[in-house]
């Protein structure tokens, strides 16, 4: 099954038909309903709603449940080219506001990019409605494949400037136009999109907030390493900003280089120290459901510490390997397998 690139740190791109199939086959368990309790990508519940399955995306990040009422929950051919490129007009009737432009100078994109993020971000709120989480999805797609390793946790744009031939980095999609990324972005999210809004709802949640009813619950939270953890927020703060546009300069931190805008800032599932006893209240919360846990063997807790854990509120507990699958730019991974930790009754 062809799927979309979601060009995001831990998406389940490459591992989501062996979940389905260890779902279905390896443990063979029986579920009409599916809570993606850590939505990011969608790809997951994608899959999910693609087999005919009543799916509930969740996720903290507003931007990620933009990008997952765009590719989830509009019908194909909502949003046009022609919307896309009339994004990077400047009207006359409109006032525009220089946000990015003015407090992000060499810090992601070169100025004229920062203007073009500016114009689009507002002119998106005149869109109709049912437009605008298109609209918001080929802006991130676009944002995204213009960074040095689609991420926003370092001021790096020194490596696009300077960039030579080397085994790092493409630098001719980070030359790309708007236009051109706008058009792209366009046609490949009308290729994935649904006919018809299929069953799924979406929630803007904290993990430990949500609070709904239903058959399977995913659990695909931050992985822990024994280096230091760099928090999702870090990754994505900068798109999550673009939401919340009116919002920002009241939330830069500028005693960070990058300038990280603290909006939606969780600390939960984001410390060793707390992580496993934040498990432990998804898990009660949870019981009456099917548990799956997405986690990998080199991670903390321990995968074995892990199954332990939910054994306290399941009898039967399962670990399923999906085979190794080392993350895109990081050696240091090859080894790693990602694994199920299913709780089924």
């Amino acid at each position: 099954m062809k799927l979309p690139v979601t060009r995001y740190y831990g998406s389940k791109r490459r591992v989501v038909e062996a979940i389905w199939n260890a779902l279905n086959e390896s443990a063979e368990l029986k579920f009409d309903s599916f809570l993606d309790l850590f939505g990011g990508t969608g790809i997951v519940s994608y899959y999910m709603l693609s087999k005919g399955k009543h799916v509930c995306y969740n996720d903290l990040f507003s931007f990620n449940c933009e990008n997952a009422k765009a590719l989830l929950a509009t019908p194909k051919n909502t949003f046009r080219i022609e919307d896309a490129l009339s994004l990077l007009n400047r009207y006359d009737s409109v006032q525009y506001a220089d946000i990015i432009e003015r407090n992000y100078h060499d810090i992601y994109y070169l100025d004229e990019e920062n203007r073009i993020i500016d114009t689009v971000v507002q002119n998106i709120q005149y869109l109709p409605y049912e437009k605008r989480a298109c609209a918001y999805y080929i802006l991130n797609q676009t944002c995204l494949i213009k960074r040095p390793f689609n991420i926003f946790h370092r001021r790096n744009l020194n490596l696009r400037l300077n960039h030579q031939h080397s085994s790092f980095g493409n630098y001719v999609t980070w030359e790309k136009g708007f236009e051109q990324l706008f058009t792209q972005f366009t046609e490949e999210l009308n290729t994935f999109q649904f006919e018809n809004p299929l069953d799924i709802s979406i929630s803007n949640s904290d993990a430990l907030a949500c609070d709904l009813n239903y058959d399977l619950v995913y659990i695909d939270p931050p992985y822990f390493n024994d280096g230091t953890p760099i928090s999702y927020h870090s990754r994505y703060h900068f798109l999550e900003g673009l939401v919340h546009y009116e919002d920002i300069e009241n939330h830069i931190n500028r005693r960070k280089a990058n300038l990280e805008i603290e909006i939606n800032v969780s600390s939960d599932f984001e410390s060793k120290a707390t992580f496993v006893q934040n498990l432990r209240k998804l898990f009660a919360r949870y019981q009456k459901s099917i548990l799956v846990l997405s986690y990998t063997t080199n991670g903390y807790p321990s995968i074995e510490d892990l199954s332990a854990t939910m054994r306290e509120f399941k009898r039967d507990v399962q670990v399923i390997s999906l085979g190794k699958k080392p993350f895109a730019l990081n050696r240091k991974n090859e080894g790693r397998e990602e694994v199920l930790v299913i709780g089924k009754s």
